[in-house]
């Protein structure tokens, strides 16, 4: 009967733990509807936005670059999840394109979707005019057109 005491002590105890830490795990992640993030200093945050690299549907980091003095840019990497695995792009995806806050201020990021494989980077399509997304949904896999995605991020 000890042991079970100790044991249940012990998991509130962790619980008590992991609800201090806020419970979750990794930077926040702001969607393509999330075009105004705030951020506090030091924080790192995510800009998340679905993808289908297999089929040609990828986003690029594209010029200009936010400001180093507000925000760092980490780098980029992707996921996909579900579908069958016989089947190229049957599944939904995602990329993210982590930062860092390192001052008080305000920067923009612009992020490039190329949808189908019609571009291959941002410098390839910064040179001829490509529309700015105004709505503030997601591109789906079905989107055909390139279009520039930017966020304004306000440092704390």
């Amino acid at each position: 009967m000890r042991n079970i005491v100790r044991t249940a002590a012990a998991s509130a105890a962790a619980l008590v733990t992991l609800s201090g830490c806020g419970g979750s795990t990794g930077p926040t992640a702001f969607g393509p509807g999330e075009r105004s993030v705030s951020v506090d200093k030091g924080d790192t945050f995510t800009l998340e936005v679905p993808a289908s690299p297999a089929l040609g549907q990828n986003w690029y980091l594209a010029s200009p670059h936010p400001d180093k003095g507000v925000v760092t840019y980490q780098g980029r990497r992707e996921e996909e999840d579900g579908g069958d695995e016989d089947l190229i792009g049957s599944g939904d995806g995602a990329q993210f394109f982590d930062f860092k806050a390192r001052a008080a201020g305000r920067t923009t990021v612009k992020l490039l979707f190329c949808p189908h494989g019609l571009c291959g980077s941002a410098a390839e399509v910064s040179a001829s005019p490509v529309p700015t997304a105004t709505n503030t949904a997601a591109p789906t896999k079905s989107d055909d057109q390139v279009a520039y995605y930017v966020y304004t991020i306000t440092v704390r």
